[in-house]
């Protein structure tokens, strides 16, 4: 290395030997400039995996055990978890703000803003989230999937809940349209602003219906943080009603 940086520094060593003192500080200028590049690569691959930063958070958050603060980025195929009485904010890559409700866990299983557009996988293993999609120019896939199937958010921009418990999914849309389809059938429905469904394990989705105010009031209240710090209000959406139109 040092003999090609001599070399280089020498002119290739057809105009003769500059000064051994010159020689030295050259190399060091040279090493000085390998180490910004260096620097400069290894942050354009950490921007490059960030997916999110935490905006807002109450109580003992997670993200592979490290306890979140404000300000903490959030990597691609990081996973966090919100315990019983805290809430999460996340303000992602794109725009979008994704808020975790207590008793949640989401793996963001990839999150690709560029030329190519944005596609967007997150993973729900249980718990509830409020996702509210921004617009972007070129073609946009932004999905969450649990045990029982995907939703697919289906217009430009999109307000949106889904929860994720054991053998169910429920979806509600303030804003935009959003499809949910089932793992096991395939079978899809589209949810148009201020309407709702439930999907059951191995069963093809509800028919949405229109969802009562009490009903998002109810997951907006979980998926904020709460005046008390505690975060502990209870999700009340009768099942019975989210299967009839």
């Amino acid at each position: 290395m040092d003999q090609a940086v001599d070399k280089l520094l020498d002119g290739g060593g057809s105009a003769g030997r500059r000064p051994r003192g010159s020689s030295i500080m050259g190399r060091k200028l040279v090493g000085v400039l390998f180490a910004i590049l260096g620097l400069m690569l290894w942050a354009g691959a950490a921007a490059a995996t960030l997916a999110g930063t935490v905006v807002v958070v109450s109580g003992s958050c997670t993200d592979h055990g490290r306890v979140l603060k404000r300000g903490d980025a959030v990597p691609i195929s990081d996973t966090v978890d919100v315990p019983a009485g805290g809430n999460l904010t996340l303000q992602m890559a794109d725009g979008s703000v994704i808020s975790v409700a207590p008793g949640s866990s989401m793996t963001v299983a990839s999150y690709n803003i560029g030329g190519s557009g944005r596609h967007v996988k997150l993973s729900l293993t249980q718990g509830l989230l409020r996702v509210d999609v921004t617009s972007v120019a070129g073609p946009s896939t932004f999905e969450v999937s649990t045990a029982v199937g995907t939703a697919s958010v289906g217009s430009d921009s999109a307000d949106w809940f889904i929860k994720a418990q054991a053998g169910s999914a429920q979806v509600g849309v303030l804003n935009g349209t959003v499809d949910l389809t089932s793992t096991v059938t395939g079978q899809s429905v589209s949810i148009p602003a201020h309407w709702g469904t439930r999907l059951e394990s191995g069963l093809d989705p509800v028919l949405p219906r229109v969802w009562t105010q009490r009903e998002f009031s109810a997951v907006i209240r979980l998926t904020e943080v709460q005046s008390g710090g505690n975060g502990s209000a209870s999700l009340n959406i009768n099942a019975d009603n989210v299967s009839r139109r």
